[in-house]
């Protein structure tokens, strides 16, 4: 049973009289619905025995993590059941995938996204393996007709070449897919390594009708939002001809081909519905601030609205949301999300309520895939993700100030960064957190630490951090570490170490580099090669495609010439860092690296950590609200743990905002609290609220729709001046002599604020008016008599 507003709190008081609050005050994590993950094995009972590709493939069976209330995310399929790939190409025994449009039988291969390989991915591939162009003859089961030809250029009419066209979900067919997908936004996976135990794994993006409108996944269908389809084709050895391939070479066509195409395993997938239908004419009530809340509030609003009203959520820094939630500006949020409580002078602007409402955690995500040199023993399981990864706070330290030479445009050339590491891989303290990476090939590290722009609490916890660490705090002064590595000199000024209101990530090094003489002076600078992310969210997805958005190719083609990108990274090789939140690692499928203590303990971001970092964070006097100072949390508890209050600035408020931000904060704590997929519920990556927290929030619910906060704010509310009546009173002329009151002694029947100035007497000014008019009338006709005589008089003399 759902409930949300004052109904909701007036039977909470009720259940909780009866003692029957149990079910609300701790909600489980468990999902309210069962798990989406699904499972499908090729060989179902339909495939031919006789196939040259039985063999191959009669083994395979393929896992998907989540199949339903998908929006664009990550899903992780698993496989298992192949022949290993060859490592270091992709020339057998791997798997592609796709998503496409279709309907309930499947899709055809015209309704597929597919066909943008990357350069680098593509030429470690068999001949048009990566894209949709079909080689005349190959394969026996498929037809060459014009249905699949390409229409020739008019230079050369007799030109017959082949491609599997692409249809979009409202439109027609056409042999120029590039107008709907390009490199940059296509989701396909050009191939994906099987492990020498026969086993591989992979993170899919999925993508809904914003991303990838041609696909329409999640769009309104008439009868609900639209389903769409993974596809998975498994490459093995042998060709659409039956023949095997030799040794020394490449499985080559395109998986659309129909004999490959066959051989594909299909799952469902269900989306969430795109549009949120919240009722016309409902109040619109506008919430501001930080990102943490954001994939919270994204799932909520389509539950809130249908009972409350249409919260219309703008994420701004937590710095702009404090100063809002106190200011008079027109417009200004009456509640503000943020992490960090106001400041006293803040707060004594104002009457505020603090309310918890989300439970989650800054995480540094990463998307590594196993890239070993061949002379390791490790080498086999090349193109197989990194699942585990340690951070120290010094690391951090190092990658936040561009002090590796790989994070310093032309760093092998500055003197500034001449001596320290490469990069991350072959700094010493690194490896030895981390001792697999030693084995990884020169060349491969990460494309920097991708980091949100602007200020954030989330940037704040993170140098707090730092600064609390002994190690890294003297690196920060420019301490050299045990093995010569000092700080890029760009941030001494900066003074990182005893900035303790830094709530940012400053790219502070103004090094440019020319890599050759096409590219113009002064080169590319820091923001070319390092730039920031829109977000948190938008660093996910960057890591999740392996796109560290680098532009540092001078590109004469562009109007005007720029420098552009050189691409994503080689599918197999990536090696992307970034700041983001819990949230937004789990929905793009992210790894999330433990962070190492100035003890020495390794803290995965758990239930158990997160929860042990609420409970040893200070509490903020003025507020009553727990924040992360950095510095306070137990050895046993994540460092970057955050906690979001709703704040409600209540004397500014009316008495309906007040009412639907309180059915808000109700939700939260209710239906909120639960975790799962569906929207409505709370996303994975924030875990529910313990009770003590929680009876706050409802607490103060209770507290901003209640008569107490009439008394509160009764000396901040503008009270309208009352017109004074008029009545007649008979004329006396008696003298009045009103009475002497002490404005302090409450014993009196006359109230003190009863006392006027003459200006404040309604009396008073109506006395001077008429005495004004009465003493102005005779300087008005004595001026004007005398203006008469003076013309008489000058008339006069003018005759004479």
């Amino acid at each position: 049973m759902q409930l949300t507003g004052r109904y909701s709190r007036a039977f909470l008081a009720i259940a909780m009289f009866a003692g029957i609050l149990v079910s609300f005050a701790a909600p489980t994590s468990a999902t309210a619905q069962a798990g989406s993950a699904a499972t499908k094995v090729w060989d179902d009972g339909t495939r031919d025995v006789n196939s040259p590709f039985y063999n191959e493939f009669k083994n395979l069976s393929v896992s998907v993590s989540q199949t339903k209330s998908l929006t664009n995310q990550g899903i992780l399929v698993d496989w298992e059941g192949m022949s290993a790939s060859v490592p270091g190409e992709f020339s057998r025994n791997y798997v592609q995938m796709m998503q496409c449009w279709g309907d309930a039988s499947g899709p055809t291969p015209e309704q597929c996204q597919w066909g943008t390989p990357a350069t680098a991915t593509e030429s470690l591939m068999g001949s048009f393996a990566a894209n949709r162009d079909l080689m005349r003859g190959e394969d026996p089961k498929q037809l060459y007709t014009t249905a699949y030809r390409i229409p020739p250029p008019v230079d050369q009419p007799f030109l017959k070449s082949y491609r599997v066209p692409f249809t979009p979900v409202n439109g027609t067919k056409t042999f120029n897919y590039f107008e709907y997908f390009a490199i940059d936004s296509s989701n396909e996976v050009s191939a994906a390594p099987t492990g020498v135990n026969g086993k591989g794994q992979a993170v899919f993006e999925t993508q809904t009708a914003f991303e990838a409108p041609h696909l329409g996944c999640g769009a309104d269908s008439g009868s609900g939002p639209r389903s769409c389809w993974l596809v998975i084709v498994p490459r093995g050895e042998i060709r659409a001809d039956g023949t095997t391939v030799a040794f020394d070479e490449r499985l080559g066509g395109s998986p659309l081909s129909a004999s490959y195409w066959e051989n594909r395993i299909q799952i469902p997938l269900e989306f969430s519905n795109l549009t949120v239908s919240c009722a016309l004419g409902n109040a619109e009530r506008r919430v501001v601030g930080s990102e943490m809340i954001a994939a919270a509030i994204t799932s909520w609003q389509p539950s809130l609205c249908k009972d409350s009203a249409t919260f219309g959520y703008s994420q701004i820094g937590d710095g702009e949301a404090r100063r809002q939630i106190v200011g008079s500006t027109f417009g200004s949020s009456g509640l503000a999300f943020v992490s960090n409580p106001l400041s006293e002078e803040l707060t004594d602007k104002s009457k505020l309520v603090y309310a918890p409402v989300a439970n989650s955690a800054v995480v540094v995500g990463f998307n590594i895939e196993k890239n070993f040199k061949s002379s390791s023993p490790l080498f086999s399981q090349n193109g197989t993700l990194v699942t585990d990864l340690k951070l120290n706070a010094r690391l951090l330290a190092k990658l936040l100030t561009q002090s590796y030479r790989a994070d310093v445009p032309g760093g092998n050339t500055q003197s500034h960064v001449a001596n320290n590491p490469r990069s991350l891989v072959s700094d010493p303290e690194f490896i030895a957190l981390n001792p697999d990476f030693a084995d990884f090939q020169r060349g491969a590290e990460p494309g920097g630490l991708l980091t949100a722009l602007g200020s954030s609490d989330a940037a704040a916890v993170i140098w707090k951090w730092i600064q609390a660490d002994p190690k890294a705090n003297s690196f920060l002064k420019g301490t050299p570490d045990e093995w010569g590595m000092v700080l890029n000199s760009y941030y001494k000024s900066l003074d990182l170490a005893n900035d303790f209101e830094i709530e940012s990530f400053p790219k502070a090094d103004l090094s440019t580099y020319r890599p050759n003489l096409l590219t113009p002076e002064p080169g590319f600078s820091t923001l070319d090669m390092r730039p920031y992310a829109t977000d948190m969210l938008d660093a996910a997805l960057a890591s999740r495609r392996g796109d560290s958005r680098s532009k540092t190719i001078w590109d004469v083609n562009k109007l005007p010439p720029a420098f552009a990108s050189g691409g994503a990274q080689t599918t197999g090789q990536r090696f992307m860092l970034s700041i983001t939140d819990l949230p937004a690692a789990r929905r793009y499928g992210l790894g999330v690296a433990s962070l190492v203590n100035s003890s020495g303990v390794s803290i995965s971001p758990t239930e158990v950590a997160v929860s042990a970092g609420l409970g040893s964070m200070p509490t903020d006097k003025f507020s009553g609200a727990k924040y992360n100072d950095g510095k306070s949390l137990s050895a046993s508890s994540y460092p970057w743990t955050t906690l979001t209050y709703a704040v409600v600035n209540v004397c500014t408020q009316t008495e309906a905002a007040l009412g639907d931000y309180a059915d808000l904060l109700d939700y939260a704590a209710t239906a909120g609290q639960v975790s799962g997929e569906s929207q409505g519920q709370l996303p994975i990556g924030y875990f529910p609220l313990s009770s003590a927290l929680l009876s706050k929030t409802k607490a103060a619910a209770d507290l901003i729709t209640s008569s107490k906060v009439k008394e509160l704010c009764a000396a901040d509310k503008p009270v309208d001046p009352v017109k004074p009546t008029p009545e007649p009173t008979e004329p006396t002329t008696d003298p009045v002599t009103p009475p002497i009151v002490d404005p302090g002694d409450t014993s009196n029947p006359v109230r003190a604020d009863s006392f006027k100035t003459w200006a404040e007497s309604p009396d008073a000014a109506r006395n001077f008016v008429f005495g004004s008019i009465f003493l102005a009338l005779p300087v008005f006709l004595s001026g004007r008599a005398l203006t008469w005589f003076a013309r008489r008089r000058k008339k006069s003399e003018k005759t004479n």
